[in-house]
Formats: C-alpha cells, sequence, structure tokens
C-alpha cells in the first residue's frame, strides 16, 4: 500500500472509528484513510488487513489502543507486524522516531487555549510531523494560522457533525477532516 502524501487523502472525509461496530461502514465508504481510535492488540491485525484489503490507509492512534505501549517498541510492532500506515499521537518523541522508522506520524493537537497554540505550534516545528490533526475541528481561522505558521498540512476533526463545517474547514486550508459521523462518510463535496 505504498503511496504519496496525497494518496492518504485523496477523499478528504476521514472516519475516526471510535466503535468495533462502525468498521464494517467503513470498508464500504468512499474514505481513503481511516483513523483507527479503538481496538486492543490481539484484534489490531485483523483489522488493519480488512482495511488494507479494501484499498484504505490506516492510522492507528497510538494512545488510544489497549494493551500497547506508548514507546518506539510500540511503533516498531505496529510498522513491521501490523503493518500500519501511520500513527496518531499527541506526543512529539514518538512522531519523531515514527519518521525515522516510515510510519506516517500525524501529531495530534487539542486546541483548549491560545496557550496550547502556541505550544502546539511550537511542538509541531520541532517534531516535524508529516501532518497536524487540529481538535476540535470547528477552528477554521485557526487552521490557517498554524498551517501558514508550521508549513505541515493540517486535518482537523472533533466535534464535527455536518458537511457545510467540512466544507468550511477545508475551504480554510484544512487538507482532510476525521470524523465519527457515519452519515458524513460518503458524502459527495
Amino acid at each position: 500500500m505504498g503511496g504519496n502524501m496525497k494518496d492518504y487523502f485523496r477523499f478528504p472525509v476521514v472516519p475516526a472509528v471510535r466503535e468495533d461496530t462502525q468498521i464494517q461502514k467503513v470498508l464500504t465508504s468512499k474514505a481513503t484513510s481511516v483513523f483507527l481510535l479503538t481496538g486492543d492488540i490481539m484484534e489490531l491485525q485483523q483489522v488493519i488487513q480488512l482495511f488494507h484489503n479494501t484499498n484504505k490507509y490506516v492510522f492507528l492512534h497510538i494512545d488510544l489502543v489497549k494493551g500497547l505501549g506508548k514507546d518506539e517498541a510500540a511503533l516498531k510492532f505496529l510498522k513491521v507486524q501490523l503493518k500500519a500506515d501511520g500513527v496518531i499521537t499527541t506526543k512529539g518523541n514518538l512522531v519523531s522516531f515514527a519518521k525515522k522508522i516510515d510510519l506516517v506520524p500525524i501529531q495530534r493537537i487539542f486546541l483548549l487555549d491560545s496557550q496550547s497554540l502556541t505550544t502546539g505550534i511550537q511542538q509541531a516545528k520541532s517534531h516535524c510531523p508529516d501532518y497536524i490533526e487540529v481538535l476540535p475541528g470547528l477552528l477554521p481561522d485557526l487552521i490557517k494560522r498554524i498551517r501558514e505558521e508550521t508549513k505541515i498540512p493540517v486535518i482537523t476533526g472533533g466535534l464535527v457533525k455536518t458537511i457545510g463545517q467540512i466544507k468550511e474547514a477545508l475551504s480554510n486550508g484544512a487538507i482532510a477532516v476525521s470524523t465519527s459521523e457515519e452519515s458524513l462518510w460518503n458524502i459527495s463535496l
């Protein structure tokens, strides 16, 4: 499933899978990538293979998977054993290591206040993830600012529930929008 950066988010709505019951819906969706925000190490290989069988890239949120450490060994396991395409994390040191082993890193930044914005931008500049995911996703002016200051493609997500919100995020510079709202997974843009 090799590809360049553009391939991952060719379809800009990324299903954020929080429950096993959503997996089947993602398999038949237009999505080119999926954010896996659930699971445990016993089932991950099978789930990742299912997504790969339907030509979807899998980005695993390492902080939310059960039974997996939050360290370099866990990243190697994701890459070599589980064949994940990328990792989502809030931890800058894991972003740096993921890049070294060709596991596509997405650094997740929570925008709680102006300090978290400043810190998030500094961390992204320092660790140079391939992508930044900004949460919540309803802050279009901040999407522009983060993209301009870091020069890193921005994905946004969290609290996104309508097509209008997706269109606004994309028109303000996001390359993709992640959402657990199943009704948005196959929309026409």
